[in-house]
This record gives structure tokens, sequence and C-alpha cells, in this order.
């Protein structure tokens, strides 16, 4: 079993998919693509893509604030072993009050706005990592 992927692993593998390119062949997690993850019970996309894992990883365009998910955290600046800013992360949390009262999901939102190779926008693609809950 692989360890869990670093936050700068995820920005990398967000940066090949900006880019044009595929997933190097290293990468150890899979990120699904073409799922609308929003509007969706957090149970539901767990159960249909976690596989038992601790964390579900999805492609997805910046989305509007009022589909539940609030913003957590400050945003925390992700840097490469040389320091240099390579990205950014937010981490948001639902509360399922319309489903299960006592359950509550947190998400990382990274966004690859300093990287090379692609022009950044406030609407393009990022990577969520959906936690299961405790």
């Amino acid at each position: 079993m692989h360890p869990p992927p670093t936050d700068l692993e995820l920005l990398d593998s967000l940066a090949h998919k900006l880019r044009g390119l595929p997933p190097l062949p290293s990468q150890p997690f899979t990120v699904h693509d073409g799922i609308y993850i929003f509007n969706h019970n957090p149970s539901y996309l767990y159960d249909n893509y976690g596989g038992g894992a601790d964390c579900v990883y999805f492609f997805c365009n910046q989305f509007s604030y009022q589909d539940g998910w609030k913003v957590a955290a400050q945003t925390q600046e992700i840097v490469d072993g040389s320091g240099a800013k390579v990205g950014l992360k937010d981490t948001l949390v639902f509360h399922e009050s319309r489903w299960l009262p006592r359950t509550r999901w947190t998400m990382d939102e990274f966004m690859a706005r300093y990287q090379e190779g692609f022009k950044w926008f406030s609407d393009s693609t990022r990577l969520y990592r959906l936690h299961r809950p405790a």
C-alpha cells in the first residue's frame, strides 16, 4: 500500500492535467475526472468512488460555496523543495444537515496557480481531496 500523496504530488498531478499531459506512470493514486461532484451528498461520492480509501480525488472547476461547502481555514501556500510557490490549498467543510446531521466532511481544494506551462484563471480546473469522516 502506498502512503497518501503529499500536497506537492497532488499539485503536480493537477499541473499535468492543466498542461494536457497524462498522469505520471508512477502516480500511485487515481483522480476522477468528468464527474460533477457538487450538489451531491458527499457520502454518495465517497461510497461510489472511494473504494475504501481514506481520501477520494477529483478534478473539477471551481464551484460556488452555496453548494454547502464553506472555507474552514486560511488559504495555505504550497512550496516545492526550493521554496518556490507552486500552488494554493483551501480546506473546506460540509455539514450534511440535509442528510445526516452529525456527519462532517472535509475537502481540500488545490489550485496550481504559480505553475508554468499553462495560463491560470480563477475558474481553472482544481483538484479536490475529499476526506472520509473520522
